[in-house]
């Protein structure tokens, strides 16, 4: 996620980039201005890593699921200006790529105080994808005056049992089984050059960037753990939306 926020500083030299990722080992990321939950603590005996990310909205486990992140320049051709028009179109090539794979998702519908939970998954904002009447991608965007980066979870294997254990709650529904993290990564790719017109380029990081990125880590690990009024200090902030 470091990695993505250095994306999002440096955008106007790197243009529009798609990341797919997944992680190592289980995490726990809290939204950028969320205070710690009372459970988080047991997080350290169950060896779930935590980190905060640059983005709103509340913790989100990342334990079998696949992250993507979407970094776009301000007037990016293909992508609408407005944060509501971006948000619709994002989510449009992530529905795309599910309904590629056979998955009957579709656009979620709005739970009243679902911003307000402690956990991204408890509740759906208007803004997520919802398969089977729950949650299966959340998802929260960071907009600058440069740029914006949108990223979220998307559930492809039952982390219910960890949730249990960290929580005491857990997701409504388990996602669907046989869900693959490389055949959903094609499919979203497919999606998004369709969309586009044009092949996605694989592409490294620059050495700018790495050294970016590699702050950036350092920076959110000695925040996990508080809810200060972070910000990006190289681009004045405009809007943060979750969901």
């Amino acid at each position: 996620m470091s990695v993505d926020e250095a994306l999002l500083l440096e955008a106007r030299v790197s243009g529009p980039v798609l990341r797919l990722y997944t992680w190592r080992e289980p995490a726990l990321s809290l939204g950028y201005r969320q205070t710690a939950p009372s459970w988080l603590p047991r997080c350290d005996a169950l060896g779930v890593e935590v980190v905060r990310r640059v983005t709103g909205g509340g913790a989100v486990l990342h334990a079998g699921d696949l992250t993507y992140s979407v970094v776009a320049p301000a007037g990016t051709a293909e992508l609408p200006d407005d944060l509501t028009g971006s948000y619709e179109w994002i989510r449009a090539r992530l529905l795309e790529g599910l309904r590629a794979t056979g998955l009957a998702a579709r656009a979620a519908q709005a739970r009243a105080g679902a911003e307000r939970l402690d956990l991204c998954f408890a509740g759906a904002t208007g803004f997520e994808v919802e398969l089977g009447g729950a949650k299966l991608i959340g998802s929260a965007q960071r907009r600058t005056a440069h740029g914006l980066l949108q990223h979220g979870s998307i559930r492809i294997s039952d982390d219910s049992a960890l949730y249990r254990a960290l929580t005491g709650t857990a997701p409504e529904n388990a996602p669907p089984p046989g869900l693959e993290a490389s055949s959903l990564r094609q499919a979203l790719i497919a999606s998004f050059e369709a969309a586009l017109a044009a092949p996605l380029e694989t592409a490294a990081l620059s050495p700018a960037e790495r050294a970016l990125a590699e702050g950036r880590r350092v920076q959110r690990r000695l925040d996990r753990l508080v809810a200060p009024a972070l910000s990006l200090r190289r681009s004045p902030e405009r809007a943060d939306r979750v969901a």
